[in-house]
């Protein structure tokens, strides 16, 4: 009985450690997605309690030079705001185009398995087939020659 050999087993392994790549690279980038939604929880909980800061000591009385200083240092978390949330929305983008990748990557290979599991079933029957043939063969022979 001769063994089964796919082809295209190169393919498949070449295809599998493509999208192993592509959902490490996924993974990477859904942890840069958390690491900046913590960060922009940070800087809104920090912006909060400066303003609330702020507004107890100007009730209380404050110095110009520190009501500057505050005022800039919220201006500042503002910005690092608005740049959190846009690097934020590069990455969510980035996200959604390796889902889109990685669903290509694992169709194609799961094409090729369904293709190898097609090609190991036709030479089971093929071999059966052969064994099946070789067997009638044999009984004919014996019956041909004991008679």
């Amino acid at each position: 009985m001769k063994q089964f050999r796919f082809k295209l087993d190169p393919v498949l392994k070449y295809r599998i450690h493509r999208e192993n790549k592509v959902r490490m690279e996924l993974a990477e980038a859904r942890m840069v997605c958390r690491d900046i939604r913590s960060g922009i929880e940070d800087v809104c909980s920090d912006k909060k309690r400066m303003h609330e800061q702020l507004k107890i000591e100007s009730r209380n009385g404050i110095v110009a030079g520190r009501y500057l200083a505050c005022q800039n240092f919220v201006r500042w978390l503002g910005r690092e705001l608005e740049n959190a949330r846009t690097e934020l929305e590069k990455q969510a983008k980035k996200v959604h185009e390796l889902r889109s990748r990685l669903k290509q990557q694992h169709i194609a290979k799961e094409s090729l398995e369904s293709l190898k599991s097609t090609h190991v079933g036709m030479h089971k029957k093929q071999v059966e087939t052969e064994l099946q043939k070789s067997s009638d063969e044999m009984v004919l022979l014996r019956k041909g020659g004991g008679g």
